[in-house]
């Protein structure tokens, strides 16, 4: 797995997020580190994960890569959201998901390194931002499950 090594200031209250960019998901898991994606704008976005001032992981190198490296999977209907956004690093497929069921929200990143070898990180708290404000920037992944085969 890449870890790319990122030096900067977090927003205020924590995050990866700095003050000039929007927090469109962003959570603290249970070692304290953060998983976010933040961005200028929806079609320049990068997700990141580590601590503020000590980012482990920035995707892409280049936010304004973000619509042709990223994917974004929506999936609704009464009392169901399901939103993923999806990419791959160095044959590393990572799932930021955000779901809310029944007014349960449960959200996080699944990093699936082969077949057969996931591993699910939980946010332990609240979580901030809205991923479906991507929709239109992200193209849809047809190959998500949550797109049911119909990406529009």
């Amino acid at each position: 797995m890449l870890l790319l090594m990122v030096t900067g200031t977090g927003a205020a209250g924590g995050g990866l997020c700095t003050a000039s960019e929007t927090p469109f998901f962003s959570c603290q898991i249970a070692s304290k580190k953060w998983i976010g994606v933040c961005g200028a704008s929806t079609d320049a976005v990068q997700y990141r994960f580590g601590r503020p001032g000590r980012i482990e992981l920035a995707f892409p190198a280049d936010p304004a890569n973000a619509p042709s490296t990223m994917y974004l999977t929506n999936y609704a209907r009464h009392q169901v959201d399901r939103v993923e956004l999806t990419f791959t690093n160095e044959g590393v497929d990572y799932a930021v998901f955000d779901y809310v069921e029944n007014g349960k929200r449960n959200a996080g990143v699944r990093v699936t390194a082969a077949p057969g070898r996931e591993v699910q990180i939980a946010c332990a708290g609240r979580v901030a931002g809205e991923l479906t404000e991507l929709r239109g920037a992200l193209r849809c992944d047809p190959d998500n499950a949550l797109s049911l085969g119909q990406c529009r």
